[in-house]
């Protein structure tokens, strides 16, 4: 069985708790939480009205003795992006490979994150929306990108009134993929809604004079998320490197095959 940390014990981290201790495949060993956050010192199994299981969630603060104690094959992160440089020093003293789901990152944490990875041949996943569909989304929009450089392009994302990073990293992921493929100068906006409880819908809108595409993703539930996290998990557990959901799912040597086709 593969030994998982979980680091943000939030909303998603729930159900990756609730996941991994229903499964066959993983073992959950360590929960770390936010610095001062009140489900430090809880159960595991409490916090998501389950049995306890002798798992007592930490603060992130404690994350490093934490991962000294259990045995981790790799650690998955849904916390948020105040504690990645701290998470990212500890899986490099215990050489744990991790899986980022965490949003809200500046381009200044991503320039550190990825040359610290690299740097110390670290494996990370880092996956903004880890869900299965919408990065095949991603790899789709290539290859529109390319066949119908001269439309619009416009990109809506709508989430619950909680969700602080505004816009989505899924809809920057989305926006960055579709301006590496389009014309050089081309940029894609992006519109922004915060209404009550959508775990996460992305539209992408393509028009011409002529004609207008839309291709849109929602998830419905947060478990979407889990079985994403789960096989990126399993991806990068033998693995060193940055690696992002196309790589897991293989769809980033697929899209760059059918763009080949269409040029």
């Amino acid at each position: 069985m593969i030994q998982v940390a979980v680091c943000g014990v939030g909303r998603t981290g729930s159900e990756v708790l609730r996941a991994l201790l229903d499964s066959d495949r993983f073992h959950l060993t360590a929960a770390f939480c936010s610095a001062g956050s009140e489900k430090a010192g809880r159960d595991a199994g409490e916090l998501i009205n389950r049995a306890n299981t002798g798992i007592i969630i930490h603060e992130i603060t404690q994350i490093d003795p934490g991962l000294s104690e259990v045995p981790v094959d790799v650690l998955i992160d849904f916390s948020n992006p105040t504690g990645t440089k701290t998470l990212l020093r500890a899986c490099k003293k215990h050489r744990i490979p991790a899986v980022l789901c965490t949003t809200g990152h500046t381009e200044a944490d991503m320039l550190w994150m990825t040359d610290f990875v690299r740097h110390n041949k670290l494996g990370v996943v880092y996956a903004p929306n880890v869900t299965l569909g919408v990065n095949v989304l991603l790899a789709a929009l290539r290859l529109v990108a390319r066949a119908l450089p001269s439309f619009d392009y416009h990109i809506t994302e709508t989430h619950h009134s909680k969700k602080y990073d505004i816009p989505s990293g899924t809809a920057k992921k989305i926006a960055a993929a579709l301006e590496e493929e389009l014309p050089a100068g081309a940029e894609v906006p992006i519109d922004a809604v915060r209404a009550g409880g959508y775990v996460g819908m992305h539209t992408v809108l393509l028009a011409s004079d002529y004609e207008r595409l839309s291709l849109t993703h929602e998830s419905f539930s947060r478990r979407a998320f889990v079985e994403g996290a789960l096989t990126a998990a399993e991806f990068i557990v033998s693995r060193i490197g940055w690696y992002e959901m196309e790589d897991v799912l293989g769809m980033r040597i697929a899209a760059q095959h059918a763009a080949s086709a269409v040029s």
